[in-house]
């Protein structure tokens, strides 16, 4: 079975994406990162790749900062979840990237519909429809 590839969609998505709404579920994501520091070349700030969110099963992770009562199930029927909305979860990281990015050049962390307007600014344009808000 193919899995989704997140290095790929992130650079797609970064490039090529003109609108993009942040949702209350990116900024939760966000909140959880785990902060780190790589030291290629002068260094910089990163998240850190390993564990973004605390552990080295991102997919799981995610799961378990959406739905706290996954962590009471057996290994079985979480592992059936997580091979069923891998590619789910995967995507939800992917975008979580591109709310970074949006949120640092604005200065500020907020759900809504943001457009690009030019090469790395962003604007707000709407709110966050409900139906879509986590």
């Amino acid at each position: 079975m193919s899995r989704f590839d997140a290095q790929d969609a992130f650079r797609e998505l970064s490039y090529k994406a003109r609108e993009f709404t942040i949702t209350d579920i990116h900024l939760k994501l966000l909140r959880e990162a785990e902060v780190d520091w790589d030291d290629t070349e002068f260094g910089a700030p990163c998240i850190d790749p390993k564990r973004p969110y605390g552990n080295s099963n991102v997919p799981r992770d995610i799961a378990e900062l959406l739905n706290p009562e996954v962590r009471d199930w057996d290994d079985t029927r979480l592992d059936d979840y997580l091979d069923q909305h891998y590619d789910e979860l995967t995507r939800l990281h992917v975008e979580t990237g591109l709310a970074l990015k949006i949120c640092l050049r604005r200065g500020e962390f907020k759900p809504g519909r943001y457009q690009k307007v030019n090469w790395g600014k962003w604007e707000l344009v709407g709110p966050v429809e409900e139906a879509s808000r986590g």
